[in-house]
């Protein structure tokens, strides 16, 4: 099968196209299509990870249907693989990133010695890579429609919000829910970034939740970390020296899709459904037309 790479939706009406998603907009309604495309330090790559999409948007569904016991979401209903219907809602913007551990960007940060500078967080000297830390801590960022998020304080956040106290609370209880539940399959719950938004006041948690793309797992076992998220893209790009977007070979290729689908059966305790025959563009833009019924 070929990768879905994009989803021409714009005889349908307002569309946006993000790294990975093209939505599709109307007055309190949106279409999200989750596409295969993969992006990493901002920039979108040429090659597209077969099933990727699919992945995305099952988790997605699954944990978000988990999170209502927690705060309201977007999601109305899942209407493809490919595709949901959400309800349209206005999103902060911050970017609300939570870390369990020491690993990634901010352990480069903390090398860095810029961790405080950055996000207004004091870790005590001598910690190690992958390290835990004693208690999960976020670390905001703004959420830029061009160019690069930057990271702020959470005092800068609840400046930004005005609802901070809110907010952190439902950040932690989403985190801890998505780390229960990892445990329970035999996983680590690393990281992960979470997206909240507004409908009438409310707030209601938007975009996806505990996916490969917003979140860090790992195989819960002793020694170097098995990772089984983008992180593993992230890491092959900073191997590779790469300061720009390069071909993805074949083989990085497949492997990226095989950690994505072995994530989605350890995670769910099932494999994705067999793909559908019909290509992905026509067979989303017919059901959301139906949907929508736009002649």
């Amino acid at each position: 099968m070929r990768a879905f790479d994009w989803c021409d939706l714009a005889q349908l009406g307002e569309t946006y196209r993000g790294k990975v998603r093209d939505c599709l907009w109307g007055p309190d309604w949106g279409a999200i299509v989750t596409s295969d495309r993969i992006s990493a330090f901002d920039a979108v790559f040429p090659q597209a990870i077969e099933r990727k999409g699919e992945v995305l948007q099952s988790l997605a569904t699954h944990f978000l249907g988990m999170a209502e016991q927690i705060v309201p979401t977007h999601l109305k209903e899942v209407i493809d693989p490919n595709a949901m219907l959400v309800r349209k809602a206005q999103a902060l913007p911050v970017e609300l990133v939570i870390r369990g551990y020491l690993t990634g960007s901010a352990w480069r940060d903390y090398q860095a010695g810029v961790l405080e500078s950055k996000y207004g967080l004091s870790l005590p000297p001598g910690m190690q890579q992958h390290q835990k830390l004693e208690a999960p801590v976020i670390t905001p960022t703004t959420k830029e429609a061009a160019g690069h998020d930057q990271p702020i304080t959470c005092e800068q956040a609840a400046h930004i919000t005005g609802r901070w106290l809110e907010i952190e609370a439902i950040v932690q209880q989403l985190y801890a829910q998505g780390v229960a539940h990892a445990a329970s399959r035999g996983l680590l719950l690393v990281d992960c970034k979470y997206e909240l938004g507004l409908i009438d006041d409310q707030l209601v948690l938007i975009d996806e939740l505990h996916t490969p793309d917003s979140s860090r797992y790992w195989v819960d076992q002793p020694g170097e970390p098995v990772q089984l998220s983008k992180e593993f893209f992230r890491e092959w790009l900073l191997e590779q020296g790469a300061d720009r977007v390069i071909d993805i070979p074949p083989d990085v290729s497949l492997a990226i899709s095989e950690r994505y689908l072995d994530l989605h059966q350890r995670l769910l305790g099932r494999d994705l459904p067999a793909p559908e025959e019909r290509d992905a563009q026509s067979r989303i833009y017919d059901r959301l037309k139906g949907k929508l019924c736009v002649s």
